[in-house]
């Protein structure tokens, strides 16, 4: 015998609680997926505000006619005017995406190199303490001169890692190169790191 409801009826609490229980199982499964997502898109956030940053201080060089130095960091960048011979200006300082707490894993800056080899490991020298340039450059400070080029025509590349995804992940592992005599600058993840 089928039952035929009136105008003014609802729904019964069993066939509420179904759909709560069905709504919950979506939103169990939908999580990881979310959060993983999240993790991505903070990586490809930061390699573009590091590429960014990159062509930001290049322009500067050109336009203020001075160098330019960004000195990068695991989780920071920083860029400093050149003023004169030994003396600089701080023009921006750029926090990571996640706080940088020692160990913890981030979004990180591995390496910034001149030769061709892939990084194996992060470079210690990415953990220091932030401080204005030096003479001779460190070896996590990109010079940028007047003309838009890198000091020396130097052809940089800078290998972020995405440490909350696995090795494997897509988004785990970008590269930005800097081309030494134009000075210019491409962002991809053609590169797999550790």
């Amino acid at each position: 015998m089928v039952t035929v409801r009136g105008k003014n009826s609802g729904f019964t609490l069993t066939e509420l609680m179904v759909v709560v229980v069905i709504l919950s199982l979506l939103a169990a499964l939908s999580t990881p997926l979310f959060t993983r997502d999240n993790n991505a898109r903070r990586g490809r956030s930061w390699a573009k505000i590091v590429a960014q940053t990159l062509q930001r201080a290049r322009f500067e060089a050109m336009g203020d006619r001075a160098n330019m130095h960004v000195l990068l960091y695991r989780a920071r960048i920083d860029t400093y005017r050149e003023e004169s011979v030994g003396v600089y200006t701080l023009i921006a300082s750029i926090p990571g995406p996640v706080a940088n707490v020692v160990g913890s894993p981030t979004v990180a800056i591995w390496d910034a190199r001149i030769d061709l080899t892939v990084p194996s490991s992060k470079n210690a020298l990415m953990d220091t303490t932030p401080a204005a340039p030096t003479s001779p450059a460190a070896a996590n400070d990109i010079i940028f001169t007047s003309l838009g080029s890198t000091v020396g025509n130097a052809n940089w590349r800078v290998y972020l890692r995405n440490e909350l995804l696995p090795t494997n992940h897509p988004d785990a592992s970008f590269l930005i190169t800097i081309g030494g005599l134009t000075g210019f600058i491409s962002s991809n993840n053609q590169v797999t790191l550790p």
